[in-house]
């Protein structure tokens, strides 16, 4: 059976779908652990995934990066040891994943007319220095390049 995944409520689309086998959510390492990991490296047949100070080993072979969407593990377990929350949904065919982080962005602060403002500053901007606008007087002088054949209007008589 073929699922969507959800990250944070929204689809995360890939060539090659999440699959449900025998309890199992199986998955491509491109694009859905690697959205969730921060880093990822490679030591002694293990991939290691890392996110905010958790880490897990998978036994992967280095493969290029574009292998990496065909390479298929169980995703499940491996999203919930880097914090994230998984629910499975099978009846709408739905993994949600939901991260546990949020950034928190203050608003703006209001306009305080008493604070110190920055000055204006002045922008060195140069004058055009003047040039000489050239003039052509006398005969015209002949063209440099050459004019295909083709191009003239006036057919060339055979004989």
């Amino acid at each position: 059976m073929a699922l969507t995944l959800l990250l944070d409520g929204r689809p995360v689309r890939s060539y090659e779908p999440l699959y449900l086998a025998r309890g199992r959510v199986l998955g491509p390492v491109d694009p859905f652990l690697t959205r969730v990991a921060e880093r990822m490296e490679y030591a002694g047949g293990y991939a290691v995934f890392s996110r905010a100070g958790r880490s897990v080993r998978v036994r992967l072979m280095p493969a290029a990066p574009s292998k990496l969407g065909q390479t298929y593990v169980a995703l499940v377990p491996l999203l919930r040891a880097l914090g994230e929350t998984v629910a499975l949904n099978a009846s709408r065919s739905v993994l949600d994943v939901r991260s546990p982080e949020r950034v928190d962005t203050q608003p703006p602060l209001p306009f305080d007319p008493r604070a110190k403002q920055v000055g204006e500053r002045a922008v060195f901007t140069p004058t055009p220095v003047p040039t000489d606008r050239p003039v052509w007087n006398g005969t015209p002088r002949p063209r440099r390049t050459p004019i295909p054949l083709q191009a003239w209007a006036t057919p060339v008589p055979r004989r």
